[in-house]
């Protein structure tokens, strides 16, 4: 029996069963249908959790070796867990640590991937590893050490990209993958992760629903706390769940600080939202100038928020909806339907497939070239080769600007 079984009665009486009879003939097939998508989806994913600091004592050597060594910033609501390959755990905390961690990628890295080990003996040349993080006291000592780094960097490439995860992931999940994505779209920028409390379990998704909206006030504590160093831009990378933690803390910097808190913000990539599309819409009338830095990453096949449709009530997610609805709130809307995955959840396709991070990386680099452009031929010039169709809506939102729904295909 698959484990994640274990989690099923605590799952069935979280509903509030009044009439029993009813429950049965009304609710449990439809609760049948989540349980078998959401061990199937659980099957198919799953970094483990316990590989943090293992083969760490060759990443001093690594990029003698071949390999990339990245640095990692951390911001964590997570507990310490009482194993140190795990580390941070999926159990909250009220505080907010900070830290970072150095990630070594393998010459042998083929874009998309995130190559672990998968045996007893690790090969630095073949697979990512992970140091044991380096803790911060305070919010302060954190800040000199990015300006530190910052200051290293030639005066183009000081900026900071803030990476917020999704559900059902554990920390080690959580910084294999912005190593992997800040690697393969060539990001010269410093990675911040923000790292909430998700168990990385997918029968967890309530837990995880509270544990992200319990992080929004950290989030923006970290939003503060970076305002003060001394970056040039700043770009925000959100997945799934954690785009609501991010517009969330979004909308709270701007009610308290006004526009002078993202005086600075560049970009905001949100791929595949996890939110509510009518709660999407109440978001985003408190945020400024959507329209010139958003960009929103969709696919009409994503597994994973069909099955978070259902455990919602069946309202649509953002990042599974038409695209022509959430161009119509005036955004960019890039559709990845046809884009293929290597998994079968189809929910990590911004990171995975290699077209698509280059698409990004691309975008990072050049400035927000999607937003300045104003017809289909030069959309898809910026597109490139994986260009299948662009679609311009007029909108009133833009005051007369222009939005734009741009298909891609493998």
């Amino acid at each position: 029996m698959h484990k994640e079984f274990e989690y099923i009665l605590p799952f069935f009486l979280s509903y509030r069963v009044i009439d029993l009879p009813n429950f049965v003939t009304s609710k449990l097939p439809s609760i049948i249908v989540v349980l078998v998508m959401a061990v199937f989806l659980s099957a198919c994913a799953g970094i483990p959790r316990d590989v943090i600091g293992v083969g760490a004592e060759h990443i001093a050597t690594a990029e003698q070796k071949g390999s990339t060594v990245r640095t990692i910033y951390i911001a964590t609501t997570r507990q310490k867990s009482e194993s140190k390959l795990e580390y941070f755990s999926g159990e909250r905390s009220q505080a907010l640590q900070l830290g970072s961690i150095d990630v070594s990628i393998p010459q042998a890295h083929e874009e998309g991937k995130i190559e672990r080990l998968k045996g007893k003996t690790i090969d630095p040349q073949k697979h990512f590893i992970l140091s044991t993080p380096s803790l911060h006291e305070n919010g302060t000592s954190f800040q000199a050490q990015l300006n530190n780094q910052l200051a290293s960097l030639p005066s183009d490439e000081r900026d900071i990209l803030v990476f917020v995860h999704g559900y059902n992931t554990n920390f080690s999940a959580a910084v294999l993958r912005v190593a992997q994505f800040v690697h393969d779209t060539g990001y010269k920028g410093i990675p911040v992760l923000f790292s909430w409390a998700s168990r990385g379990s997918t029968l967890d998704y309530l837990y995880d629903l509270n544990s992200a909206l319990q992080s929004r006030d950290a989030l923006v504590r970290l939003g503060v706390i970076l305002n003060e160093v001394n970056a040039s831009h700043f770009d925000v990378v959100a997945h799934s769940m954690g785009n609501l933690v991010t517009l969330e803390a979004m909308r709270t910097l701007e009610l308290h600080y006004g526009d002078g808190a993202s005086r600075r913000l560049r970009h905001v990539i949100l791929a595949s939202p996890d939110i509510d599309v009518d709660f999407f819409k109440t978001q985003l009338t408190s945020v400024s100038k959507v329209q010139d830095r958003f960009t929103v990453l969709v696919s009409k096949d994503d597994r994973a928020l069909n099955l978070s449709r259902r455990l919602a009530g069946g309202v649509s997610r953002v990042g599974a909806t038409d695209p022509l609805e959430i161009a119509k709130l005036g955004l960019k809307v890039i559709d990845l339907t046809d884009i293929e995955e290597r998994s079968s959840t189809n929910h990590t396709k911004f990171a995975s497939s290699p077209d698509i991070v280059q698409l990004i990386g691309r975008g990072l680099k050049a400035g927000n070239t999607l937003s300045a452009q104003t017809t289909p031929s030069a959309i898809k010039t910026v597109v490139g080769g994986i260009a299948k169709g662009v679609t311009i809506i007029p909108t009133s939102l833009l005051n007369g600007a222009q939005a734009a729904v741009i298909s891609v295909g493998n």
